[in-house]
């Protein structure tokens, strides 16, 4: 998994598997949503998606709800919100 912020969008690269995010990517990941003043985080550059990167990004809502701030999910694609829907969270996540 890779990251980079532009502006206060979060971008999320490459593959996000539990194979590929480890436990400092996670915290990384928290902390920049935490922060850095995001408020998108963008998976349109996700190569490959599992159960992996719905912690991710059900835990960036977390947080925003935690801090009262909005934070939006872009770019999601059809794999993904599958894998959203499998959870039962796709709603929690719009």
């Amino acid at each position: 998994m890779q990251t980079t912020v532009q502006g206060k969008t979060l971008m999320i690269y490459d593959k996000v598997t539990m194979s590929t995010v480890g436990e400092n990517d996670y915290k990384r990941f928290c902390d920049c949503i935490q922060n850095a003043g995001i408020e998108k985080v963008d998976v349109s550059g996700v190569t490959e998606a599992d159960s992996a990167c719905v912690a991710l990004l059900v835990a960036a809502k977390r947080l925003a709800r935690r801090q009262k701030f909005m934070l939006h999910i872009a770019g999601v694609p059809a794999g993904l919100i599958t894998l959203m829907a499998l959870y039962g969270v796709e709603e929690s996540l719009q």
